[in-house]
């Protein structure tokens, strides 16, 4: 039986895979905490257990060391207005790993889930949870954890103590 067959999602590497700005750009990584999140972080009747859905079904997909260095991903500090207001600097989390004390924005949130997966320059239209909508400018991308992995890996001259 082909993945087609099975509705299974094929990776791809991102040399391949078409971004435009409406299609999000997710690691693996990423793509299955989001989609374990729906089930263990979201109440049953949270209207954002369908936007999560949704992104996933939506997002392309790529093995997390491809994503990327300019691509939100979890865990990446970036600068965003929301409607035009002040600049905000947060850092994207999952559920509850943060106390909320500004700092963080939880990806399990309208404004969170938009950034997910986008480029610094990008203007993103969201729905608020009452019905309204948000636009989303992303100012910039201070931080993200894949490409700091992949900056230390090229560094690494393969003869510390991991070569043993």
């Amino acid at each position: 039986m082909s993945m087609r067959d099975t509705g299974a999602l094929r990776l791809q590497s991102t040399s391949h895979v078409r971004t435009d700005e409406t299609r999000p750009l997710i690691g693996l990584h990423d793509y299955g905490r989001l989609e374990t999140a729906i089930f263990d972080h979201l109440d049953i009747l949270s209207p954002m257990r369908s936007r999560v859905a949704a992104l996933l079904a939506s997002a392309a997909v790529v093995p997390s060391r491809e994503v990327p260095g300019n691509v939100i991903t979890l865990g990446s500090t970036i600068r965003y207005r929301v409607d035009g207001d002040r600049l905000q600097r947060r850092i994207l989390v999952l559920g509850s790993e943060h106390a909320p004390n500004g700092q963080y924005v939880n990806v399990l949130t309208p404004v969170g889930l938009a950034l997910i997966g986008r480029r610094a320059g990008e203007t993103v239209m969201t729905g608020r949870l009452d019905e309204g909508s948000l636009t989303i400018v992303i100012e910039g991308l201070d931080h993200q954890p894949e490409a700091k992995l992949r900056a230390k890996s090229s560094n690494d001259d393969g003869n510390g103590p991991e070569a043993a």
